[in-house]
């Protein structure tokens, strides 16, 4: 039995698979923050590697087998999150999550320091306090640090409870600040710039490789001989479940909004804004991210509801007659009240929230990401709210295609046990035809969110 897992930002999730493919059973389990505001996200490792062992228990429940008889684990997860570990692999810190964006100080010294060369090197458009580069430079400023330290991403962690050496595969490595795409290796510059040693940052292995073992699996009931691999980030395992490498453009509307492609063979950067980064199996990936999609929503959703009811949303655009003059919404103002722009009732607030969210998408990447043939697949907790779905189709001008394919398909896909870039072959896909009669209300009403958008960043 092969075990695939996504350590995802709001649930850890978990999929067992058959030699063959077949998909036995699935489960996912709430992973619990100690901390979690603005600006600081903070999870216990002691609870995360509990979080797992429930996980697994629960997933082998249901497919009626034992952990034992798990031959096999491959991780992929969310980018940025790290803990920092003793020379005994004891937690010194809580794990620090990809939006903990403390180190913004750390961020502009960094940046100034590297300048057009990081984006070049790393793959990352601008050095931000959310990498894992400038929190490791806070955490020594704020805490001092020593030779015996280690740097451990939250997959990396995970597998050394089940044996395996300290390891990070090079997919999640370029999304740390720390790695040279050019190279294949850890940045030096980089290294010295924060004071540490490469091994501090654990050795360097692809996608789907078997992790080096150094020691018997601290979580109980799995076999001594469990082997373990990496799956890269979770944008990456969604894109290569979904169908990615086949050419289609992948949008995630998750906590954040991505929008993920497969490059070509040519390295990048590709555009300025835009994340790039190695591809399993060749290549290279470009990214894109909106910092506020379901996040947005769901504190809007509290907001206007007062409960997190994203139903309610869906519904608005199905009941409300949106005018060009109606109340827009903007994502990255989410938070205050300025995140609405103009009056408008309850119905038509919510309205503009799924739509302001469309608009910041369709900013981010341009209607000219993918040709007006090509189709987007969708993924992610929004896109299984049919009417935002649609809506997006529309401000796009694209038609979305949506399948049960997921994160978890890309991971067993890059352990070697699904010989097909996820199930869409087997699974019948839902299409999301962009709908004409909308076209010239949305461009208005888009014209109009940008330049309000445009005229408010110059105020400020």
């Amino acid at each position: 039995m092969i075990v695939a897992t996504d350590c995802g930002s709001t649930n850890m999730k978990a999929a067992v698979f058959t030699a063959d493919g077949s998909r036995l059973a699935e489960s996912s389990i709430p992973l619990l923050y100690t901390i979690r505001t603005g600006s600081r996200v903070e999870f216990s490792p002691e609870d995360t590697r509990s979080c797992f062992q429930t996980l697994m228990a629960n997933l082998c429940q249901m497919a009626g087998i034992s952990c034992h008889e798990i031959r096999k684990v491959c991780f992929t997860s969310q980018a940025q999150t790290f803990t920092v570990l003793d020379a005994n692999g004891l937690p010194l810190s809580p794990f620090f999550g990809w939006a903990d964006s403390r180190a913004d100080k750390e961020a502009v010294e960094l940046q100034a320091r590297f300048g057009a060369d990081f984006h070049r090197v790393t793959g990352l458009p601008v050095v931000s306090p959310k990498h894992m580069i400038s929190k490791v430079l806070w955490w020594g400023r704020t805490h001092g640090q020593s030779r015996a330290m280690r740097f451990v991403s939250l997959p990396s962690y995970l597998a050394m409870q089940l044996g395996a050496a300290h390891v990070t595969d090079r997919n999640l490595a370029a999304m740390s600040g720390f790695y040279s795409i050019p190279d294949s290796h850890w940045w030096i510059h980089g290294l010295e710039a924060v004071g540490l040693e490469a091994d501090q940052l654990g050795e360097l292995t692809n996608p789907g490789q078997v992790l080096p073992k150094c020691r018997r699996p601290k979580c109980a009931g799995f076999s001594p001989d469990i082997e373990v691999a990496m799956a890269g980030n979770d944008h990456t395992a969604g894109a290569l479940g979904g169908g990615c490498r086949e050419g289609r453009p992948i949008l995630t509307l998750g906590t954040a909004g991505v929008i993920y492609r497969h490059a070509g063979e040519t390295p990048g950067p590709f555009s300025p804004a835009g994340l790039w980064g190695p591809y399993p199996g060749g290549g290279y990936y470009e990214l894109l991210c909106l910092n506020h999609a379901c996040s947005a929503l769901d504190w809007a959703d509290n907001i206007l509801h007062g409960c997190i009811d994203s139903i309610r949303f869906v519904e608005s655009i199905r009941l409300t007659h949106i005018r060009e003059d109606s109340v827009l919404f903007y994502p990255d103002n989410w938070g205050s009240l300025r995140a609405w722009h103009g009056e408008g009732t309850l119905e038509e607030k919510a309205y503009a929230v799924l739509e302001g969210i469309g608009f910041a998408l369709r900013r981010l990447a341009g209607l000219h990401f993918c040709a007006e043939e090509e189709k987007i697949m969708v993924l992610g907790g929004g896109s299984r709210l049919d009417g935002w779905v649609q809506l997006v189709a529309n401000i796009f001008r694209r038609t979305l295609v949506r399948s049960d394919c997921d994160g978890l398909d890309g991971a067993a896909t890059i352990a070697g046990v699904l010989a097909t870039y996820g199930r869409e072959h087997t699974i019948c896909p839902e299409l999301f035809y962009p709908d004409d009669t909308k076209d010239q209300l949305l461009e208005r009403r888009y014209r109009r969110w940008s330049e309000f958008d445009l005229r408010n960043a110059c105020i400020k």
